[in-house]
């Protein structure tokens, strides 16, 4: 078949389609103009609604059904037969308003209307209806960054929909559950929620459902690193979302697509450029998409992936064009994970034009948004406790009131013999109250007297000590100012000191699979980790810096300095004379009165396409994992600083296979006291740990590493700063 026949074909059958839907919103507003009782002319509008593709007109006909409800529900009873169908039409309207601002980016009004839709559904004991409204509050909450929230909600809604057997309900639930878990990076639960969904949906024939948990699938594969697998299901989903002209759903698979490829582009001198088109192609159809559906949250999405894009390929202008477009969309939205990728490109897209002043900014902001968003665990143990806290104040009314029962049934039973013991009771008592009547008078006017001295030595007292409060109160108010300016000067100083060790995306360009564990032990560090490419050699350092916390952090600072002047601007490309170089500027700079300032560490350099990689050591140097087996490297023993060796470097160099695993780590991990005795550590016993684990994935053995030197160090004081990094070959 030719290509002109196949696009003639298309065309005559979008005519037949487009027109087949005319016909029948036609035939409805005909009937609509024919009715003659209210229900009937809200059975027409749920159906015109449904049928009308344009936002422009199906929100007057949802507005026409909802003033119909509304007019009945006002002149009928509660009793009323009719009355329970004009709440679950009212019902209805209310959940349409709430899509529709949802689509607008209008998320406090969209959940209003979602949870008035719910208290109509639930009045009416409408379960279909109330399982779908709580599906769309959670889809709120979900786009506001509440996970917990929105797990609440989907679980509320999946039991009901497994209570009536509603397998497309089941499958929308599994499929936004499997979404939640994929956030909070728990690929295997997600891809066992995905797994059922797609499993329900095939079995049901849903297409558009369909069409999601393929793309979800996708992107599991996509974050393992399964490019391959990952482009295999979202292009039978976007095969799928084209059939039925799902735009939305079409612009979410294309942004997706367009991200795997940006990933398989790679970077530096690797970089393929036919791939990063292909990247921004992607992107660029999508945006369209989103734009034309009026998609606001999606349209921030792709400006921000075709700003990513724009980066790496050298075009600044047109990078922070889309991101700043991206960032007040987000900021409108109030999305902060769309901020928060915003933000953090732009610092590096004002960083690389000179306009250090809005980097920083950006970088700011990206920080808060990264601390609001790793804040989830803090939220969940909030509602933990919350729930808690209800259980118990529940449970204690239960037992009081079992308690007063309790007393009422025995009060119930001894009633008779109580009435013939209340005469004689009486008596007495009436006798014995006089008594104490006269007696407690007398006492009272005793203790009067003595009171009112009392209360004058009290009042005395009371305002002295008001006064060393007041002193006391201004000096802790003091004490407290002066702390928390200090604390904010440390946290300014954390966030100057991360900008400059090696991120993660600068890493993983060169060292595709490594980890890097990092725990200072104050809030600055005086360990660091830093990389750099010059050519096509790749450096990285680990090194710890004299001292810890500020004095550590200032150090570190200076020591990144002279290894970037060393390397990027004297050109010095030798590991061993790098270290020359720095020790001889360490001793010029800050040395000159003997102070013994400096750092152990190492300096690796790989270089593309050599099987061997050069190192200098001070006092430190790599492990290699082998066969199965831990090889300690060679070092100099002596700092970069004043030391009592000052001889030059050595240049060291290992042989490296495929699959090699090397190690470098600072002195903090095996200096740890802790264990049932209070010991060190130390090295051999870390050693041990290293190769025990080696052949677990490198974020396993990260997560080993960390919860073995928590359980090591339980409640000891951290003594020193760690840095332990792990290569793969």
């Amino acid at each position: 078949m030719t290509n002109r026949i196949k696009l003639i074909l298309t065309f005559v059958l979008f005519v037949f389609s487009f027109v087949a839907q005319n016909e029948i919103t036609d035939a409805l507003k005909n009937k609509l103009q024919l009715a003659k009782h209210d229900t009937t002319r809200c059975n027409i509008l749920s159906r015109l609604i449904e049928e009308e593709g344009d936002d422009a007109i199906w929100p007057l006909y949802n507005n026409e059904l909802k003033n119909i409800c509304e007019k009945n529900l006002k002149n009928l009873s509660g009793t009323d037969p009719l009355h329970p169908y004009y709440l679950k039409r009212l019902a209805e309207a209310y959940n349409n308003i709430g899509y529709l601002e949802q689509q607008q980016g209008h998320s406090t009004k969209a959940i209003g209307h979602f949870e008035q839709s719910l208290k109509l559904r639930e009045q009416v004991k409408d379960k279909s209806g109330i399982a779908e409204s709580l599906n769309n509050i959670g889809v709120i909450y979900q786009n506001q960054g509440d996970l917990p929230k929105t797990l609440e909600y989907y679980h509320k809604s999946l039991k009901i929909y497994e209570e009536i057997s509603d397998k497309a309900g089941i499958a929308l639930c599994l499929n936004n559950i499997g979404a939640i878990y994929k956030s909070l990076n728990n690929s295997l639960k997600a891809l066992e929620y995905f797994e059922k969904c797609l499993k329900l949906q095939e079995e049901i024939g849903d297409n558009i459902g369909l069409a999601y948990v393929l793309s979800n699938i996708g992107n599991i594969y996509s974050t393992s690193g399964n490019y391959k697998k990952a482009l295999e299901f979202h292009f039978r989903s976007l095969k799928i979302r084209e059939e039925l002209n799902d735009k939305v759903g079409m612009a979410l698979t294309l942004n997706h697509i367009g991200s795997i490829y940006h990933n398989l582009a790679g970077t530096g001198k690797d970089q393929n450029d036919s791939l990063l088109n292909k990247s921004l192609e992607f992107h660029s159809r999508s945006l369209k998409l989103q734009e034309e559906v009026g998609d606001k949250k999606g349209t921030a999405y792709s400006l921000n992936s075709i700003a990513k894009v724009m980066f790496q390929k050298d075009k600044t202008n047109q990078a922070l064009e889309y991101a700043e477009r991206s960032l007040n969309l987000s900021k409108e939205l109030g999305y902060p994970e769309i901020i928060s990728y915003a933000s953090g490109l732009l610092s590096k897209i004002h960083a690389k034009t000179g306009n250090y002043k809005a980097a920083y900014e950006m970088q700011v902001l990206f920080k808060q948004m990264a601390d609001s968003l790793n804040n989830e665990s803090n939220r969940k143990s909030g509602i933990q406790k919350e729930i808690q806290y209800t259980y118990a104040k529940k449970a204690a009314a239960d037992s009081v009131k079992a308690s007063e029962e309790k007393k009422v049934t025995q009060a119930k039973l001894s009633a008779s013999e109580a009435k013939l013991e209340e005469e004689k009771t009486r008596r007495f008592a009436l006798y014995g109250g006089i008594m104490l009547v006269l007696v407690f008078a007398a006492f009272m006017f005793n203790r009067f007297k003595i009171t009112q001295k009392q209360k004058q030595i009290i009042e005395l007292k009371e305002q002295e000590t008001q006064k060393q409060n007041e002193v006391i109160t201004h000096q802790k108010h003091l004490v407290e100012e002066k702390q928390k300016e200090i604390v904010d000067s440390i946290n300014y100083a954390k966030r100057i000191q991360y900008s400059l060790l090696a991120h993660e995306e600068f890493l993983k360009g060169s060292l595709p699979e490594h980890f890097v564990y990092f725990n200072p032990k104050d809030i600055v560090s005086g360990d660091f980790y830093w990389a750099t490419k010059r050519g096509n050699k790749f450096y990285l350092a680990v090194c710890d810096s004299t001292g810890h916390g500020v004095p550590g952090a200032f150090m570190s600072l200076l020591n990144i300095g002279f290894l970037s002047e060393a390397i990027n601007e004297k050109g010095i490309e030798s590991p061993d004379e790098v270290f020359n170089y720095v020790r001889q500027k360490l001793i010029d700079s800050i040395s000159k009165e003997g102070q013994k300032d400096g750092f152990d560490g190492m300096l690796l350099c790989f270089e593309k396409n050599n099987n061997r990689v050069t190192y200098a050591s001070a006092n430190n140097a790599p492990v290699l994992v082998r066969e199965e087996k831990l090889i300690e490297l060679e070092d100099n023993r002596m700092p970069v600083g004043i030391g009592e060796n000052k001889d030059n470097f050595s240049l060291f160099s290992i042989d490296i296979k495929q699959g090699d695993l090397l190690y470098l780590y600072t002195d903090g991990y095996a200096d740890q006291f802790g264990g049932p005795k209070g010991k060190k550590f130390k090295y051999k016993q870390l050693n041990e740990l290293l190769l025990s684990n080696h052949q677990l994935t490198l974020i396993e053995q990260k997560n080993k590493l960390q919860n073995h030197f928590n359980s090591w160090k339980g409640e000891l004081e951290q003594v020193d700063d760690v840095c332990v990094i792990g290569i793969r070959i």
